[in-house]
């Protein structure tokens, strides 16, 4: 039972961060008026329309909860709870209203606001929550930025990039911006805990620093976000350096969600009842996916279906 309730956690953080990073994504497209909005708005709309689909994929979570987080069955336990079925369906609406062709900069900005904070509050309590000593930090709010980085990517490379020429400098801008966001967040996160040399906070850093952790994000999420950015520098991209930076902006966000999510295993009720296993991972992640995929394309096709 661990190790499925590991896989699900880690396959819902990865499909909670890309969702609500389309919803950024597509909320700050519209209240700057991006001329690429557009011509992603199939891709970004199709995600968010999947939002709803989070609500059901999350209850196996609060069966195993008590599997994967110390504090499941404690008072805070059901704050917690509570909170992230209001985070849920903040989304759920968000997600319903955005795509809409009525949409505003108004709605727009504010949708973004809320999307900010719940999911600065909702990663930290999905993701970063099994270490009782951890205080909270700007992780959360870099995941958001991560997942924003990895769902426009992903729009890119389904999609491929725009046509008119506006339209793809714009999209360069943005995928240099959030590039360097995800950076920043990692780096200041860092800085914060090595400067003020606070002991919980470093501790959850000391064990994503050996073996295979230290490996992967300095060996494969670091390279993979640096590599982006060097690819976005330079303006006037072409297409196959568009596909290329998007691909690795995908490949360090999974990097990264695995990194932030899977040390954290011995600290879980269940991590002493059994390992993890990543062909279960993999499995779990791709059926999740393949829902998520199918549940916006049926939202769209009913959206699209004349009254």
């Amino acid at each position: 039972m661990t190790g499925l309730a590991e896989a699900w956690l880690l396959a819902f953080i990865l499909a909670a961060s890309l969702g609500a990073g389309a919803l950024a994504v597509l909320a700050s497209g519209i209240l700057l008026r991006e001329r690429w909005v557009e011509p992603l708005l199939s891709p970004l709309s199709a995600a968010a329309r999947a939002m709803p689909v989070l609500i059901p994929l999350a209850l196996p979570l609060v069966l195993m909860a008590g599997d994967l987080y110390p504090w499941a069955g404690q008072p805070r336990g059901l704050a917690v709870l509570a909170a992230g079925a209001a985070i849920l369906s903040l989304w759920a609406v968000l997600g319903r209203l955005l795509p809409r062709p009525s949409r505003t900069r108004w709605r727009a900005g504010l949708s973004l606001l809320l999307i900010a904070l719940s999911a600065a509050i909702g990663f930290e309590d999905w993701a970063l929550s099994r270490d009782l000593r951890w205080a909270g930090s700007l992780n959360g709010i870099g995941m958001l930025a991560g997942g924003a980085a990895a769902s426009l990517a992903l729009a890119v490379l389904a999609h491929g990039p725009p046509q008119d020429a506006e339209a793809r400098t714009g999209l360069e801008r943005a995928l240099l911006t959030l590039g360097i966001a995800v950076l920043w967040f990692l780096f200041v996160a860092f800085l914060t805990v090595w400067a003020a040399d606070l002991p919980a906070e470093a501790a959850w850093y000391l064990r994503r620093s050996e073996g295979a952790w230290f490996w992967l994000k300095t060996g494969l999420a670091l390279p993979a976000l640096l590599g982006a950015i060097a690819l976005s520098v330079l303006p006037q991209w072409r297409p196959w350096r568009m596909r290329a930076a998007c691909a690795l902006l995908v490949v360090q966000h999974g990097a990264i969600v695995l990194w932030s999510v899977r040390p954290d295993v011995a600290l879980a009720p269940g991590g002493t009842r059994g390992g993890t296993s990543p062909l279960l991972d993999a499995i779990v992640i791709a059926a999740m996916a393949l829902v998520l995929v199918l549940a916006g394309r049926l939202a769209g096709r009913r959206e699209a279906r004349p009254v």
